[in-house]
């Protein structure tokens, strides 16, 4: 009889990385085997002479990385670019594999605006997407001033959203 060894569950930390070295420490990430996620939306620059396509962090100074609770310390030798992990009631901020899915296809549909808020929202309605890019998602219905929005919470970083046409969306 053989014994297998268990891995070690895996979740979704938030890193704190040093002002503009995000895509720096991307890349080192991806050379020491870690999955992680840097959340860039291509956007158009306009100038008086010029329009540009620029990629923008959504999250400046934060990145994702999918790990074992006992990797986090190898990853804040490994690169003295990431300060630290973020931290709630005393334990490293996990975020769910499902909120990280919603919010990456927020980050990845390209449409509307798209904004993460650190404080918390209130609570709202469960709703479904219906059509558009981002169908089939279930999260978070909230009012933003006079208009509607999708919310998808990012642990202790607080809060994604997203604009969306209220008739989009059904209650779940």
């Amino acid at each position: 009889m053989t014994q297998s060894k268990a891995l070690p569950e895996q979740h979704w930390y938030v890193a704190c990385v040093r002002s503009c070295q995000e895509k720096k420490v991307s890349e080192s990430l991806f050379r020491l085997g870690f999955q992680h996620y840097l959340p860039i939306r291509r956007e158009v620059h306009r100038w008086s002479d010029r329009r540009k396509v620029v990629d923008c962090l959504v999250v400046p100074r934060y990145i994702f990385i999918h790990c074992a609770d006992s990797d986090r310390a190898s990853i804040l030798a490994a690169d003295q670019r990431i300060s630290r992990f973020l931290f709630a009631d005393g334990k490293a901020s996990v975020v769910r594999d499902s909120e990280m899915e919603a919010f990456m296809r927020m980050v990845e549909s390209g449409g509307g605006r798209l904004s993460v808020s650190a404080g918390p929202l209130a609570p709202g309605d469960r709703v479904r997407v219906m059509s558009g890019p981002l169908i089939g998602l279930e999260c978070e219905l909230v009012s933003v001033g006079s208009g509607r929005c999708l919310a998808v919470r990012l642990g202790a970083l607080g809060t994604a959203t997203m604009d969306l046409d209220i008739e989009t969306v059904e209650k779940v």
